[in-house]
């Protein structure tokens, strides 16, 4: 029986993928554990919603056979993962984070998890969020079946809206990726919040088919992820047309790192007007950070631009 300690539960996706081809444990194994620990620790955040436990460990086993064969299908067979609660998964519960829609079930996969599944992913939960993605409005981050969605980092504070649930599992080393949602920063708040990589795509880029609606013109599905890298494999395969969303662009992305631009070829810059608001122990590691890339960036610019700050009191929704 393998191990498996701090140094399994957050690895990325990537090295989870390389060691089950290794062999050095199996997809059973592996989705046992990580069901093991959703469980354990996912209600100490508030971040699980549902696990799916028997579904996963007998997709697992199919995944093991099929490594055992030789049948290969990219760098997430055999990776946990754990999808938002807004993404219908047929014969389970879709709450959409609200108590009236508890028991409500939603028989038909969600694009984007049956993406990741025929990848060979396997999904071992529905992952908490905000009610109905912020849709009532909310002023507290109560505003969930689960209860607020409490930081891995410090449970006295907040693992950011919508998305709640998705940026806290992978930040605690719940599951290794999550798919989240974001209408206005419901990916990338709970991202910043807990200080893993989250990806908001461009709009049409990822299909909507089985997500609960908030704003058609806004609404896209992205990843959770441990590292740039597994963000931008993520995308990759989530990435594409579906005439079943109306939204959707037809277009394709595709991760090619081998092709980054040089960081000296790079700018950074920052509006001074949000800049000067900062508090004394907020500005000060920031303005370390920026010290940190002089020497690779071609320039760090300063503008100003007043009207470009965003409205702190209202959760993204």
């Amino acid at each position: 029986m393998a191990e498996f300690n701090d140094d399994v539960f957050f690895a990325t996706a990537s090295e989870l993928n390389a060691k089950l081809r290794a062999k050095e444990f199996s997809a059973r194994e592996l989705t046992r554990a990580f069901v093991d620990r959703l469980e354990k620790l996912g209600p100490r955040y508030n971040a699980l919603s549902l696990s799916l436990r028997e579904e996963a460990i007998r997709r697992a086993g199919q995944v093991d056979d099929e490594i055992k064969r030789g049948r290969l299908r990219g760098p997430f067979q055999g990776v946990p993962f754990g999808a938002k609660d807004l993404l219908a998964y047929p014969g389970h519960p879709t709450t959409w984070g609200a108590q009236p829609l508890a028991g409500q079930v939603i028989n038909e996969t969600a694009a984007a998890i049956d993406r990741l599944e025929k990848s060979g992913a396997i999904l071992i939960g529905k992952l908490a969020m905000v009610e109905l993605a912020g849709a009532a409005g909310y002023r507290f981050a109560a505003a969930s079946m689960t209860g607020p969605g409490l930081n891995p980092w410090d449970r006295t504070r907040w693992s950011g809206g919508s998305s709640s649930g998705s940026g806290a599992a992978v930040a605690a080393g719940l599951v290794p990726i999550a798919l989240g949602s974001e209408t206005n920063g419901s990916i990338v708040t709970p991202a910043a919040f807990c200080g893993v990589t989250g990806l908001r795509p461009t709009y049409g880029l990822v299909s909507r088919h089985g997500a609960m609606a908030l704003a058609w013109t806004l609404d896209k599905i992205g990843p959770m992820t441990r590292s740039v890298e597994d963000a931008g494999k993520l995308l990759q395969l989530l990435a594409g047309g579906d005439q079943r969303d109306p939204g959707s662009s037809g277009k394709r992305f595709f991760f090619a790192p081998q092709f980054v631009r040089p960081f000296k070829e790079l700018k950074l810059g920052f509006a001074t007007s949000d800049w000067s608001d900062l508090a004394a122990d907020v500005k000060a590691p920031l303005n370390a950070a920026f010290e940190a890339f002089k020497p690779w960036a071609s320039s760090i610019a300063r503008w100003n631009c007043p009207t470009c700050r965003m409205a702190q009191s209202i959760p993204p929704s």
